[in-house]
């Protein structure tokens, strides 16, 4: 089991959180995490943008579009109900130019008691963390379904 660290904006950060939001999808113009890295079993911290870490959840079944087709790209919308496109009406207009999609089903969400900080300072929007255990960290976590 591998764990990443997605950074969400709202309202799709609540809505994941909320059980409403199934499968978060990731798109990009260029091969990059978490496409073909992700996979059923592995752990996604839920960081706001600009914010902390409010909570994860489990990767179910994973679907890799890599140089999606047109006719790719019309199934990945069929499942805007379950990304929660509807939520932002330019959603899937920002996202015509991908060549790379994955979508992921979210499973087992927790919503943390305890939102924590994490040091990152760079752009990306999924990091695969180091598989370096750390108990402060993940271990002592109070963690709580609401």
């Amino acid at each position: 089991m591998t764990k990443h660290l997605a950074i969400l904006t709202q309202p799709f950060l609540n809505l994941i959180l909320d059980g409403e939001k199934t499968i978060e999808s990731r798109f990009s113009k260029v091969r990059c995490a978490p496409h073909g890295v992700v996979k059923t079993g592995d752990i996604v911290l839920m960081k706001k943008t600009g914010g902390k870490v409010l909570g994860e959840f489990t990767v179910g079944k994973v679907l890799y579009f890599p140089n999606i087709t047109p006719e790719q790209f019309h199934t990945v919308k069929s499942f805007s109900k379950e990304i929660c496109a509807n939520y932002d009406e330019h959603f899937w207009d920002k996202r015509l130019e991908a060549r790379y999609v994955t979508l992921m089903y979210v499973t087992n969400v927790i919503r943390y008691k305890e939102p924590f900080s994490v040091s990152k300072k760079d752009k990306r929007g999924w990091v695969v963390m180091p598989d370096v255990h750390q108990p402060s960290l993940f271990d002592s976590l109070e963690k709580t379904r609401e």
